[in-house]
């Protein structure tokens, strides 16, 4: 689990890069923790994880029910 926290925290919390000077506006990957079940989560990054010639192992929903419940403390 420890592998996937960050990629559950980008899905579940979405993502902004820091605004510069030359970057005033960044894009963005906005949170999906209230549109996605841990069961998409799950499946989402299992995809990815596994895509393109990749053999990382698969997410489970109980590593995404986990790291979401974490973070609502």
């Amino acid at each position: 689990m420890t592998q996937t926290v960050n990629l559950v925290q980008m899905v579940l919390g979405g993502g902004y890069a820091p605004a510069t000077q030359a970057n005033p506006r960044p894009f963005g990957m906005p949170p999906f923790a209230l549109i996605l079940s841990d069961s998409d989560v799950a499946e989402v990054l299992t995809h990815i994880r596994r895509s393109w010639g990749n053999q990382a192992g698969t997410v489970t929903v109980l590593d995404v029910n986990r790291i979401r419940a974490n973070q609502a403390h």
